[in-house]
């Protein structure tokens, strides 16, 4: 089976990547396996009005791509503009990787602990503001790459958004949002123990 580039396509409120044949997946999904096979990738852009406190977010992914007839084994969703999505891919003789980003901040957290209480009680209502970022490597990983692949992107992720500056009300640096979801895809096949040194260009 040969290595191809995933196939991106846009069709509001959807995006999709279409991997071409069942990867391996490692990540944490609002739909689908945290470690598991899939060939479709799907994006729901959705409104907080969507998801009022009583609504499961993966029930509600599921009825919409149902209702759209969107094949979705793995499933995110953000509040973002999806149609303002990023798709860098970038290679080198032993690797090529493919990411792609969508990437909202209406959820924005930091990991720096606060130095005063919080003014007020957390909302119970769940925010849709998020990144979400989807990276194929055109080789086979072992599981372990597959996890150090995550880690590298978390990392690239956050250091994406603390260049951006921005503070919280509090005074704290945004480092995230509280609902970021990240999944690795890699093609079946001879694995290898460890991952080419390639940076995606979205990171800075």
């Amino acid at each position: 089976m040969g290595l191809i580039s995933p196939r991106v396509t846009l069709t509001g409120p959807w995006l999709e990547m279409d991997l071409g044949y069942r990867h391996q997946v490692a990540g944490w999904p609002i739909v689908g396996p945290s470690w598991g096979k899939a060939a479709t990738i799907a994006w729901l852009q959705v409104k907080d009005a969507d998801l009022p406190a009583d609504v499961a977010p993966e029930a509600y992914f599921r009825d919409r791509a149902k209702a759209d007839r969107i094949e979705a084994e793995i499933g995110l969703m953000t509040a973002a503009d999806v149609s303002l999505y990023a798709c860098e891919r970038a290679s080198n003789a032993a690797m090529a990787v493919t990411a792609l980003v969508t990437a909202g901040l209406s959820n924005g957290e930091s990991v720096q602990p606060p130095t005063t209480p919080p003014t007020r009680p957390p909302s119970e209502r769940w925010h849709a503001g998020t990144v979400n970022i989807v990276v194929h490597t055109a080789v086979p990983l072992t599981q372990a790459a597959m996890f150090e692949a995550i880690s590298i992107v978390a990392q690239a992720r956050t250091a994406a958004i603390m260049d951006l500056g921005i503070s919280l009300i509090d005074g704290r640096k945004l480092t995230g949002t509280g609902t970021d979801c990240i999944v690795v895809a890699a093609p079946p096949g001879r694995m290898r123990s460890i991952i080419a040194a390639c940076t995606p260009r979205w990171a800075g």
